[in-house]
């Protein structure tokens, strides 16, 4: 068994769901506007004036694409959420703000409840790490768009996160780094292995769009780094600052080691389940020091993350 590590990964650790607590402001500050200014060109939105959002949320990725598409827009979301597929008042007023009209749907990524050739774009954030059969919702997506219509996916990988550095990791021991990766790793493969999906699926996902027989599949990287600097200064470090720091707390660390506890459960591994369990006693003392470096201002962290944008033609 590889040295046990005492370091902690600041970028997010195999997520809780797709919920409540992923929607919160920090989700505003995902995307450079101008990227995707830059993104809505390359993919020639202007030309659609119909899209679907499969898991939508509180269709945050659909109101960012929304003023690229032909005017008026019809925009349809759906998600697997009661919550969700209820929508709002508010809601609505955003997208008629947008010269856009909403519909709302609940329904099953797996199962889309639409007639063939229904959109002119068929889209998602996110979502595709979150579904058991990423094949399946995508063979969905790609029946339920119009010919010469475009599909566009946008995830990350997860995985990725534990090769950049920070202010508790910069001096780490390559054993340390191995501790961090595998427990990530046997998180992530444990996730798949309850069928709950795969949180580095972005890197997998234009060989996926190939599979499903999708034509001129392009791939993409967000150009999105937010570097976290003291003294924390603008909305969007005091955002991302507030995020850390309420990962931390009891709750929301109880619920992830809750998850964390299934997946590895999932793989039938005892040597797996010693690791996590050493692994946690060892980085609880870096994990509770970090509210310390924060209010010192000695944290930083270089705000990345790998986000794939991966589109293609029907």
């Amino acid at each position: 068994m590889n040295n046990i590590s005492g370091t902690v990964t600041i970028a997010p650790s195999p997520v809780l769901g797709h919920s409540e607590e992923y929607f919160g402001p920090y989700r505003d500050f995902w995307w450079n506007r101008d990227f995707l200014e830059l993104m809505a060109r390359r993919w020639q939105l202007g030309r659609y004036q119909s899209l679907l959002d499969v898991g939508c949320g509180q269709c945050h990725w659909s109101r960012l694409l929304t003023p690229y598409l032909a005017t008026p827009a019809n925009i349809t979301a759906i998600d697997s959420e009661p919550k969700w597929a209820k929508g709002s008042e508010a809601l609505a007023k955003d997208f008629a703000k947008l010269d856009a009209t909403l519909e709302l749907r609940q329904g099953d990524a797996h199962r889309l409840p639409f007639a063939d050739a229904s959109f002119d774009v068929v889209t998602c954030q996110t979502v595709l790490i979150h579904v058991s059969d990423p094949i399946a919702a995508l063979r969905e997506m790609v029946r339920v768009v119009k010919p010469g219509g475009a599909v566009i996916c946008v995830e990350p990988c997860n995985l990725a996160s534990t090769t950049f550095v920070s202010a508790p990791t910069e001096d780490i021991s390559i054993d340390e780094r191995c501790d961090d990766y595998r427990y990530l790793l046997l998180c992530e493969k444990g996730k798949i292995a309850a069928g709950e999906g795969d949180s580095s699926l972005g890197s997998k996902l234009a060989h996926l769009f190939h599979l499903v027989g999708l034509d001129n599949v392009q791939s993409y990287l967000s150009d999105k780094a937010h570097p976290l600097l003291p003294p924390y200064e603008g909305e969007e470090s005091s955002v991302c600052i507030a995020e850390i720091v309420d990962g931390l707390g009891d709750e929301r660390t109880k619920l992830a080691d809750l998850q964390d506890d299934r997946w590895i459960a999932a793989l039938k591994d005892t040597g797996a389940k010693d690791f996590v369990e050493q692994y946690r006693r060892h980085n609880a003392h870096y994990v509770k020091t970090l509210p310390a470096m924060i209010k010192s201002g000695t944290f930083w962290d270089s705000g990345a993350a790998v986000m794939y944008l991966v589109s293609a033609t029907k």
